[in-house]
């Protein structure tokens, strides 16, 4: 009974121990990076540089001017936008977004609303710059991360 019984206990703690490990591995952190195609002649951009590119302010690479793309794939990355990327509101953003185009002439940066197109546009494009989960572009040699934006 008692021999029974401490096989009992091992099993419940050996259950335990692999449930832990199995759910550790599930929470993952998600990471939200800056990818560039792997034929980009772009190596870093600094914070300041992204802000100006994903506001609609010409940032030119080597001559060329750069595409950046909105990813609004998944209804994170919206609040992510706004907050680590261009550092506003919406409404603040809409309105400098009004103003750019109204002033300067610049343009809103193209928002799509798939990965599949996201990928397409990025495979296509060699000056598109866009953000996206890490877990989506970690093993794609078409692509190449450029800097960490935000992490859970």
């Amino acid at each position: 009974m008692e021999r029974s019984s401490v096989l009992t206990m091992r099993r419940a703690i050996l259950f335990l121990l692999l449930l832990g490990i199995a759910a550790h591995g599930r929470a993952s952190p998600d990471t939200v990076v800056l990818v560039v195609p792997a034929d980009s002649k772009v190596i870093d951009l600094d914070s300041i540089t992204v802000r100006k590119l994903f506001l609609g302010l010409p940032v030119l690479i080597n001559g060329s001017p750069l595409h950046p793309l909105r990813n609004r794939s998944d209804a994170r990355f919206d609040s992510i936008f706004l907050q680590q990327i261009v550092a506003m509101s919406q409404s603040a953003y809409d309105r400098q977004m009004l103003i750019g185009v109204n002033r300067q002439r610049s343009m809103r940066p193209v928002e799509i609303t798939t990965s599949a197109r996201v990928l397409d546009e990025l495979y296509s494009d060699p000056n598109a710059v866009t953000f996206m989960w890490l877990r989506d572009v970690e093993h794609n040699p078409k692509m190449r991360v450029i800097r960490i934006l935000w992490s859970d």
